[in-house]
């Protein structure tokens, strides 16, 4: 038999359906400053990313910074050769960290069975 642990409990302020959530990213503005790349998000989020992380953007003249275009998705921020100094390409998905886990990461069944088939050398005496 488990032994019951002291506590305090509390109302619930406010229920689960009153929370929001986002379900979608998309790229409402853009602006800069001298060290980072801020983009505000539908859902009122602001992003702030470093320069430093960017280099065709870090080391670009500011006023090509700007000429950049929100594609038609709203999820990424384009810059044309043609229009700028700049051809880059960002993705916001990538600065969320929100890539799908299934690509990145194997299964621990897939590593059981590939476990089987690696060999190890034995140390030299």
């Amino acid at each position: 038999m488990r032994a019951k642990m002291p506590g305090k409990k509390y109302k619930v302020q406010y229920p689960l359906r009153d929370y929001t959530f986002p379900k979608e990213v998309k790229i409402a503005s853009v602006r800069f400053d001298a060290t980072y790349l801020h983009v505000t998000l539908t859902d009122e989020r602001i992003l702030s990313i470093p320069l430093k992380w960017i280099p065709t953007l870090y080391h670009a003249k500011p006023g090509e910074r700007e000429k950049y275009e929100i594609n038609r998705t709203k999820r990424m921020l384009v810059w044309d050769p043609a229009k700028s100094e700049i051809n880059d390409e960002i993705r916001i998905e990538d600065y969320l960290g929100m890539k799908v886990e299934a690509e990145a990461n194997i299964s621990s069944r897939q590593v059981r069975e590939k476990k089987g088939k690696y060999q190890t050398r034995k140390k030299k005496n």
